[in-house]
């Protein structure tokens, strides 16, 4: 049932929309009515503008993300040119280098720029506070509790903010969701042959991908080539990353209000404390030689593609989102997530977090029209023909990606409600990163107390709104 619950500060549209009269703004939307059937609605021609942020999760040559000239992308242009003749309209795209701070600029100033905004919401969150955005609760033809269409409240987490909900996820489309995720573990199956050793994919389908199965690969992965005659670590990672994640992966959610109202913020929980002692130990103990400690994402991708790693820690982008992504470049690949610790509720405890959820979609609050900048976004969003299920999207993905359907069924499952959760990276990036130099004693003394202020400051809002629309999230 649609809730129509406004909570977009009346003061600050209205000095908005005053502004922009002032500034001899026109009407390009002819009066709409919300209660028409959609079946009868004439946008009279006009023109919707749709800016899209230029950025690196997706290839420069594509519709909606897709690539073009695939299936998916022909399926998205035929979308869009059935949107418009039905609606009577024009969908133009603006690709913008920032599209988070080009809607805050103009909105500064009272000024129209986009109907709809699609950027990853780690810029977006920067503004989240600021009133530039429209909470979708109250707009007309979006449902945002809708989490089929729109996203699980724990993928579009980032972009709700004290009781609003200003960003949605085109949850319907093939891939969106899955694009987000970061740490997740590559593993290069033809050097795992070579060397006759166990497949991690045969460890996580057999509910046994833990900490000491995962030893055991990094010390059994590490070999000189068969070929090249060169050395091939087992694993190649970002430590911070690595250890924040199996940290979460061990028990420790990230956020949990306690019925007195108080709350605790897992990063410094002991079974946290306890996987970043481990990771600690794999990488700078006896097992060091058989890691890649890397301090970017391009190092450790190369590593993976240029097999000099068996096993990487990489983000759900580098699979499939651009022609140069791993799925174009590689014929035999495995996905699984990083292992579950011995405090997690079983095999299912794994974690896959997201700094941003790229495609995250907004209405800027001086959008000409708000209900038909939603209208034009639920059509544009329907499934496609062919992929209504998630069965479907697993055989798309096997059939032109993944040589074995675990791969393809890890790729969708993970940014499920027990495994996805968001992590701010704006507020807390250091101490992980910080571990290898400080040791983890001094590096949680020297970050605890400022990290529970941010947390008070910033992430409290976003977990409150959670909390406060989990019945309305159709849990």
């Amino acid at each position: 049932m649609k809730r129509k619950l406004v909570f977009l500060t009346v003061c600050l549209l209205c000095t908005l929309l005053s502004v922009s009269c002032m500034s001899g703004q026109t009407e390009i939307v002819p009066e709409y009515d919300a209660g028409l059937s959609a079946e009868s609605i004439d946008l009279g021609n006009t023109t919707v503008i749709y800016g899209m942020v230029n950025d690196y999760f997706f290839e420069q040559d594509s519709t909606l993300g897709y690539i073009n000239n695939t299936e998916l992308g022909d399926l998205a242009v035929k979308r869009i040119k059935d949107t418009e003749e039905k609606y009577n309209c024009n969908i133009r795209f603006d690709y913008v280098s920032a599209g988070a701070a080009t809607v805050f600029n103009y909105a500064a100033g009272g000024a129209y720029v986009f109907d709809i905004l699609s950027d990853e919401s780690y810029d977006i969150v920067k503004y989240i506070g600021s009133g530039v955005y429209v909470d979708l609760i109250g707009v007309d033809n979006i449902d945002v509790f809708d989490t089929v269409k729109w996203g699980n409240p724990y993928m579009t987490m980032s972009t709700m903010y004290n009781g609003a909900i200003y960003g949605v996820l085109p949850a319907r489309h093939p891939l969106r969701l899955s694009n987000s995720t970061e740490n997740i573990i590559a593993v290069n199956e033809d050097l795992v042959t070579d060397i006759a050793a166990t497949d991690p994919r045969d460890y996580f389908e057999n509910g046994e991908w833990n900490w000491d199965n995962f030893e055991n690969c990094l010390r059994s992965f590490a070999h000189t080539g068969v070929t090249s005659n060169e050395y091939v670590y087992s694993f190649s990672s970002l430590f911070g990353r690595f250890s924040r994640e199996l940290g979460t992966s061990n028990g420790s959610p990230v956020f949990t209000l306690n019925d007195n109202g108080t709350y605790s913020f897992g990063y410094f929980s002991d079974n946290a404390i306890e996987a970043y002692n481990k990771a600690f130990e794999w990488f700078f103990g006896e097992l060091s030689d058989n890691i890649l400690e890397e301090k970017g994402n391009d190092p450790i991708l190369s590593n993976f593609m240029e097999k000099r790693a068996v096993m990487s820690l990489i983000d759900a982008y580098m699979v499939l989102s651009k022609s140069d992504s791993i799925a174009y470049k590689m014929n035999n690949f495995g996905l699984v997530p990083v292992p579950y610790g011995p405090k997690a509720s079983g095999p299912e405890g794994y974690s896959a977090s997201y700094r941003a959820a790229d495609f995250t979609l907004c209405i800027p609050v001086t959008a000409i029209n708000y209900d038909v900048s939603a209208l034009i976004m639920d059509a544009l969003y329907e499934p496609f023909p062919g992929y209504e299920t998630k069965e479907s999207v697993i055989a798309y993905l096997e059939r032109n990606y993944f040589h074995d359907v675990r791969d393809a069924e890890f790729f969708v499952e993970m940014t499920e409600d027990a495994h996805a959760y968001y992590h701010d990276h704006h507020h807390f990036s250091g101490m992980f990163d910080q571990f290898p130099n400080t040791g983890i004693t001094k590096g949680i003394e020297a970050n605890k107390e400022k990290y529970i202020a941010a947390m008070e400051q910033y992430d409290v809002p976003y977990y409150s709104t959670l909390i406060q629309y989990a019945d309305y999230f159709h849990e």
